[in-house]
C-alpha cells in the first residue's frame, strides 16, 4: 500500500536511468539512525496522522516534566512558596533544553530529508517542538 504525502505533489517522480537502479544502497551508518530516531521518535512511522501522534507524545513529555516540578519544587519549598534559586534553576534548564531539541531537530529533519530524498518528509514528526516553543511564551 503506498502511502501519499503532501509533499509528494512538490517531488515528482522522476524516470529512472539504469545507472541508478545498478548502484547498490549505501549502508545507513549510527548517525543516520540517530537521526531517524530524534526526526520519528517512533510516531512518524505510524500510517494515520503521525504529526497528530507526535503532539500527543510531546504533550505527555511535557505533563511528566510539570510532574517532576512539583516534587521538585516541594522538595526545596515549604509548600506555601518555592525559593527563587529552585524556579531560576528550572527556568534555566528548561531554556537549555529548547536550544538543545531546536538544534537537534533541525539536524536531525535535514538528515532524514537527505536520506528519504524528499523534500519535508511526513515521517519527521519531532514532538518536543510544538511543546518548547509554548514554554518559550510561558
Amino acid at each position: 500500500m503506498v502511502i501519499k504525502e503532501s509533499s509528494d505533489e512538490l517531488n515528482p517522480p522522476k524516470a529512472a536511468d539504469d545507472v541508478a537502479l545498478s548502484t547498490p544502497r549505501s549502508v545507513r551508518s549510527a548517525t543516520d539512525y540517530l537521526a531517524l530516531a530524534i526526526a520519528t521518535c517512533g510516531v512518524g512511522y505510524l500510517p494515520l496522522a503521525p504529526g497528530t501522534w507526535g503532539s500527543l507524545l510531546g504533550v505527555g513529555i511535557y505533563l511528566l516534566s510539570q510532574l517532576l516540578r512539583g516534587k521538585l519544587f516541594f522538595a526545596f519549598g515549604d509548600g506555601h512558596w518555592i525559593p527563587f534559586w529552585v524556579d531560576s534553576l528550572w527556568k534555566a534548564l528548561t531554556l537549555a533544553l529548547v536550544f538543545f531539541v531546536t538544534f537537534a531537530g533541525v539536524w536531525a529533519a535535514t538528515r532524514v530529508e537527505r536520506l528519504s530524498g524528499k523534500k519535508d518528509p511526513g515521517i519527521v514528526v519531532i514532538p518536543l517542538s510544538p511543546i518548547f516553543y509554548r514554554w518559550i511564551g510561558l
